[in-house]
């Protein structure tokens, strides 16, 4: 009876020990599984700086993509070992935006940074709120011609310009649309017309014309609304076809939430902007911005090329760029 005693407790043991080692094992299993594995691709519209934009990448003709949003929304998918995958593309690619948003409408495309909230284009993308940063859309002017600019009603009687490489949301296009505006592809067209006096004011983002501005040594020459004519809250959007869509959208989400994203967007704003100012520093304005002034020489007259504009030199004391970019987020 006690051997029979002793090989039961010996066998309850035995038992117990092998269910703590399953479960341990079970548990360890539970830990090592990762719902949210799937290969994340990232995509961005071009030449949408700095928010998103394509740039070169290496010697074989790729473009890469680049912007304010990448660093802290890579940072987070890392927090939550998602993989995740860049599009790239070839130098000679011409991006489309429709096609961007058709493909990831259909799931090729998982991430979609710079989308525009109730903007019908973005309409079958999932928009993660709060958005964090805004783009300002400012009136753009040599510093004389922007004391004619009294107020928005005054923006009808004058001539502007608008960029179609720039990409505004749906409620800033109906009310551009009251106004006497030009539309010209490319920024150094618009830059053209304001400094031969073909337009008196150019309508565009702030960062943007800063950095655009800035590789055609015009930066300096321009002058800039002190208050935006419109502030477009810039979105993160995710392809309702993501697999786990749910929980990626609930983890963006938080993300998104915490103040401290907003933080590294906007400083990453910063960084990207100055970055450009400081590498552009010294480039030469094409020759529209140029005009002859005649200066005498030993007895005769010569043309030297000057600058149209003049470095702004406002009264008021200027506020810093960061000052101004965290009086305008989110």
């Amino acid at each position: 009876m006690k051997k029979k005693s002793i090989l039961w407790i010996f066998f309850v043991v035995l038992s117990v020990n092998v269910a703590t080692i399953a479960l341990a094992q079970h548990n360890t299993m539970v830990k090592k599984i990762d719902y949210m594995n799937d290969e994340l691709t990232i995509v961005g519209l071009d030449n949408f700086a700095p928010f998103s934009d394509y740039v070169e990448g290496d010697a074989y003709g790729a473009r890469v993509l680049r912007g304010a949003f990448l660093k802290p929304l890579l940072n987070t998918l890392q927090n939550h070992s998602v993989k995740w995958e860049p599009i790239t593309f070839n130098i000679f690619d011409r991006i489309n935006l429709d096609n961007l948003v058709f493909q990831a409408r259909a799931g090729e495309f998982n991430v979609f940074i710079g989308a525009y909230a109730h903007t019908k284009k973005f309409d079958t993308l999932q928009l993660i709120y709060p958005a964090v940063v805004s783009n300002p859309i400012h009136i753009i002017s040599l510093p004389d011609n922007l004391d004619k600019i009294k107020n928005r009603e005054s923006l009808k009687d004058l001539r502007g310009i608008v960029v179609d490489s720039e990409f505004f949301d749906d409620f800033s296009t109906r009310k551009i649309k009251e106004l006497n505006v030009e539309h010209v592809a490319t920024p150094i067209e618009a830059y053209e017309k304001l400094f031969t006096e073909q337009a008196d004011y150019i309508l565009g983002g702030l960062y943007y014309n800063r950095i655009m501005a800035s590789r055609y040594g015009l930066d300096p020459f321009l002058s800039y609304s002190k208050e935006p004519l419109f502030k477009i809250p810039v979105f993160v959007a995710l392809s309702k076809t993501t697999p786990k869509f749910s929980l990626y959208k609930k983890a963006l989400e938080e993300a998104f939430e915490n103040p401290e994203f907003g933080r590294e967007v906007k400083a990453e704003i910063l960084h990207m902007v100055e970055d450009e100012l400081a590498r552009n520093a010294g480039i030469v304005p094409p020759s529209f911005a140029q005009k002859p002034q005649q200066k005498e020489d030993s007895g005769t007259q010569q043309v030297e090329e000057k600058p149209r504009g003049h470095i702004i030199e406002q009264q008021q004391k200027q506020k810093t760029f960061d000052e101004v970019l965290e009086g305008i987020g989110g």
